[in-house]
């Protein structure tokens, strides 16, 4: 072990991204100006006059889309400028309109005058309003031009020039509120995962491969997990979910086969162990715990604001509370869910319950981790759980706060909860309940001054079984 402790040690020293020729070239875009933009595609013609097959095809993509992405929100600025001058040649014909209306020293108003100034104050606005309209129509498929570079660059790790121009691109579309703002496929957050990925994966890869050395699988999986690979997460996951089931911890297994996409293999083993009880899923340490919980959760978001929610199935079926999906005439609104990676679907919501604040989602998405749902029985007073949710905007990770049962069965809104001892922010409202053993006994609703209502497991399994 301090052979394996002393290996993590070394792995923390963070390396540094690598510096290719495309990626020093737009280094100076950091600083997004009309000066670096001109360097950053006089350097990419360099490279693009010299450089080998490759190089030379995403050079002339880079070097397309930077310049395009300047002209236009330069022809967005002015465009801003010619709408804010209509305007203020707009007012003067309001006023010069309300003057035309005043009774002169005859007692008389000029309605024809004061009509024509109407009419071309609104004309003015009307104008305004197309140029806005078209202006956005145009920037969105700029953007979305733009991340099609971006996504050519990924593809071709060439990590460094991603970042930079992924982070141009965010910086570029946050500061454009006279039009309106395309949702980003690579916003602020994925970027940040990804910049971490790229800066982490070789460290993580390797502390994957001692700790599975060391016996530690769930430390293993959680570290391909991390790194993206598939192939090491497969691999270690069926050693523990196989582990898990020979030490006597079956709901664990079944829970991870499926985690792992082996539907079959779950299957098999939830034949044999038809009826699972908290005893069958093994006890988690803390950090263990968040490492199983933190991934499984989602952010929930639509235009009245953002909440938490979980997959409790595979193949991209989720929980989270009702209230944030439905508009003042309870017609479901647009719905989008965030991975931990920052991954953006747009939501399906395949129901609503009437009686309480839950509702289930689907998006298109497999190969994620899933919690499992515990028992109503459970539920005792003192005892000790975890809140999983989203207090802040910064990240899509979950964070773990601290709650205990007060009341396992008391009734608030005519809805089944449990209360708890807890403070949350509203951001959290749709998370999970989980207790030591990773399994959900409760969805967060409310909270204030401490005294927080979950609704109780029992009211989810009655409501998942629809779907």
């Amino acid at each position: 072990m301090k052979s394996f402790a002393s290996m993590i040690f070394t792995l923390l020293i963070v390396p540094i991204l690598g510096g290719a020729e495309l990626g020093e070239a737009v280094k100076p875009l950091h600083e997004p100006t009309i000066e670096n933009a001109r360097l950053v595609l006089e350097k990419l013609d360099s490279l693009v006059a010299g450089g080998d097959p490759r190089v030379v095809t995403l050079g002339k993509k880079m070097h397309r889309s930077v310049k395009r992405i300047f002209t236009k929100e330069h022809k967005m600025n002015e465009g801003q400028k010619a709408a804010a001058e209509r305007e203020a040649k707009a007012k003067q014909y309001d006023k010069n309109g309300r003057e035309w209306l005043k009774p002169n020293i005859h007692g008389r108003v000029n309605k024809l005058a004061a009509s024509a100034a109407f009419r071309d104050a609104r004309e003015l606005r009307r104008d305004s309003q197309w140029a806005q309209e078209e202006h956005s129509k145009e920037w969105a498929e700029e953007v979305a031009d733009f991340e099609r570079m971006l996504g050519n660059l990924k593809f071709s790790k060439e990590d460094e020039a991603f970042l930079t121009l992924a982070g141009l691109l965010a910086a570029i579309v946050k500061q454009t509120d006279w039009v309106d703002r395309p949702s980003l496929k690579y916003d602020e957050s994925r970027i940040q995962f990804i910049r971490n990925l790229v800066v982490n994966k070789d460290r993580w890869l390797t502390l994957a491969t001692h700790a599975d050395d060391a016996g530690d699988l769930e430390l293993s999986y959680d570290f391909y997990r991390r790194a993206g690979s598939d192939l090491g997460r497969l691999r270690v996951g069926a050693k523990l979910a196989g582990q898990l089931a020979a030490e006597g911890y079956p709901g664990s297994s079944i829970n991870l086969w499926k985690r792992l996409g082996e539907v079959g293999r779950a299957g098999e083993l939830q034949k044999e162990e038809s009826d699972l009880a908290a005893e069958d899923f093994k006890p988690l340490e803390e950090l263990a715990l968040s490492r199983n919980v933190a991934p499984a959760c989602v952010r929930i978001s639509t235009v009245n604001g953002h909440e938490t929610g979980f997959f409790y199935q595979e193949a991209g079926y989720v929980i989270s509370c009702k209230w944030l999906l439905l508009n003042k005439e309870g017609e479901v609104l647009p719905v989008t869910v965030a991975l931990e990676d920052g991954q953006k679907f747009v939501a399906k919501v395949l129901g609503v319950s009437k009686e309480h604040d839950i509702a289930a989602l689907k998006i298109g998405y497999e190969g994620h981790e899933l919690l499992p749902l515990g028992d109503r029985k459970d539920l005792k007073p003192g005892l000790a759980l975890k809140l999983f949710g989203f207090s802040g905007k910064e990240r899509n990770i979950a964070e773990a706060v601290r709650c205990t049962v007060l009341a396992p069965m008391d009734v608030w809104n005519n809805q089944p909860t449990s209360r708890l001892a807890l403070d949350a922010s509203q951001g959290c409202r749709g998370g999970p309940v989980v207790d030591q053993r990773g399994r959900v006994l409760g969805i967060f609703l409310t909270s204030k001054a401490g005294n927080a209502r979950a609704l109780e497991v029992g009211a989810i399994h009655a409501f998942v079984k629809r779907f």
